[in-house]
């Protein structure tokens, strides 16, 4: 599972679900680096899944130039849909709406949605329903998910039996890999590991000024 690089919501700190946003200059060398690592430590990739919003579709469409597999494009792949709330500032939500963030942030609040947007449920389950059927389609197969970091958040909660409010336990960088096995017929799994972005130290050390040393 592979969270989309940054993008320019991303960096102007927007909550950004359905929409649309592009990737960012630093989003783009992101990919680079990110698509380098996929084909080298990757080789036996069967298939490659991704959310069709650009974000997750042009990070995709990177790895898939280098490995040789296009994309198919699942809608169910795609980020939780804020409603009302898309698209806006953080800065904004926090000075006019700071209940809705307290309540998105409780830990202890099973179910939440914010104004005309998609439930927490609904949207753990439209996840579970789509990491499902790809398992279904390609069992015992090694197979790339490019998505959102709300959908790999709240897949970890159902992979660890967790309630969907924990998914901030699950936060993932961007264009970092999260690996797991997954049954499909069982619903059952094992983290393997998450929001692995060592690919990217040689763009964090050009950002730094920094010499890499190679250690993860």
């Amino acid at each position: 599972m592979v969270r989309h690089a940054e993008t320019t919501d991303n960096a102007a700190m927007r909550l950004s679900g359905w929409t649309d946003t592009d990737l960012s200059p630093r989003g783009e060398a992101q990919v680079r680096l990110l698509a380098e690592h996929v084909n080298r430590a990757h080789p036996d990739l069967t298939a490659l899944y991704a959310s069709p919003l650009t974000r997750a579709r042009r990070t995709a469409e990177a790895i898939g130039a280098l490995t040789g597999h296009a994309p198919i494009l699942q809608d169910d792949l795609r980020e939780m849909y804020f409603g009302e709330m898309d698209g806006r500032p953080f800065e904004e939500l926090r000075a006019a709406y700071g209940d809705l963030l307290k309540a998105d942030e409780d830990a202890d609040l099973d179910d939440f949605m914010w104004p005309s947007g998609e439930s927490r449920s609904g949207f753990r389950e439209r996840v579970r329903r789509a990491i499902g059927q790809i398992a279904a389609e390609h069992p015992g197969q090694s197979v790339g998910v490019v998505t959102h970091g709300g959908v790999i958040a709240v897949f970890l909660t159902i992979l660890h039996g967790e309630s969907p409010a924990r998914w901030r336990t699950w936060v993932s960088p961007n264009a970092s890999l999260t690996e797991v096995l997954w049954d499909a017929t069982t619903e059952t799994g094992a983290l393997l590991r998450h929001g692995d972005a060592a690919h990217l130290a040689e763009l964090t050390a050009e950002e730094t000024g920094q010499e890499t040393d190679g250690v993860a």
